[in-house]
């Protein structure tokens, strides 16, 4: 069986690679510019839409146990719109749609990731921390990364190669050992996949897109973020990058998001951390 999965993964891994030299980013560093400033426009906006059911939302359990209420398939089907209508020659695929066909768009154009609200458990509780998670694929890899938490008003942005933003100050990881002050975010059945020996703080806020912000801003020394999609995290890869982290998996290797766009979990364990701190946090963490 785990043979048959290494398969799979070496496979998937090959035609991404080959696919990836194939593209070339279209955008120029000007048009990121102006697609950030837009996408944060959008980001708020969204947030105010979804704020509309915050707290009084039903969620019902779709085809792969994952909660969606109508404030997602509302806020995504706005998110689209937009985009749509500023950016008609950009491909789009979000976690609430019709993947299949998402997937044969053209790869050679931009492409926007959408979450329209990432920690659907705590925006039906009427709970703070959840989030709208935009992103824009060019080149194959995420160059622009929004993150906005509508309760708290923190607005997370980044542009790849450029700053990582709260609102209006630049952010920065939080270079330290790992101690008994160190705050792990985690997903909610950590404890059902790994042992662990962290030091610190163990917590799970229930938003992998907030935890790699929370990583990004330096209010948390990590995230180890697992059963995670691409439309999660790339924002979230964005932003953690130019804030000086790296987003790998447990055994640190990178990433390849790109592998991804079918819409399949990421069959990985993945860290969010300071660059410098991957080997010493992996060690504090064994898989059962």
């Amino acid at each position: 069986m785990t043979r048959k999965r290494d398969k799979k993964k070496l496979a998937r891994s090959r035609r991404a690679s080959a696919a990836g030299r194939a593209l070339r980013a279209r955008l120029t560093r000007k048009e990121r510019e102006e697609i950030l400033a837009f996408t944060r426009g959008l980001a708020r906006a969204s947030g105010a839409l979804a704020l509309s059911y915050y707290g009084r939302a039903n969620p019902t359990l779709r085809f792969d146990s994952v909660l969606i209420t109508e404030a997602d398939l509302v806020v995504q089907q706005y998110i689209r719109r937009e985009v749509a209508q500023a950016y008609p020659d950009h491909t789009f695929l979000g976690e609430e749609g019709d993947r299949e066909e998402e997937v044969q768009r053209d790869r050679q154009r931009p492409l926007w990731l959408v979450d329209p609200v990432d920690g659907s458990a705590s925006f039906c509780a009427g709970m703070p921390i959840w989030a709208v998670s935009i992103s824009l694929f060019d080149g194959g890899r995420p160059v622009v990364g929004v993150i906005y938490l509508p309760v708290t008003g923190e607005l997370y942005a980044a542009m790849a190669g450029g700053p990582a933003m709260l609102n209006d100050r630049v952010i920065a990881v939080r270079e330290q050992s790992v101690d008994d002050e160190s705050l792990l975010l985690t997903y909610s059945r950590f404890h059902s996949d790994f042992r662990a020996s962290f030091p610190g703080k163990v917590r799970s806020l229930g938003s992998s897109a907030a935890h790699m912000a929370y990583v990004a801003r330096g209010a948390a020394t990590a995230a180890l973020l697992g059963n995670v999609h691409v439309w999660d995290i790339a924002a979230g890869q964005v932003i953690l990058e130019s804030a000086g982290g790296a987003l790998l998996d447990v055994g640190g290797s990178r990433v390849e998001l790109d592998e991804y766009l079918g819409g399949e979990k990421i069959d990985r364990f993945l860290v969010a951390a300071p660059r410098g701190l991957h080997r010493e946090l992996s060690d504090t963490l064994q898989l059962l």
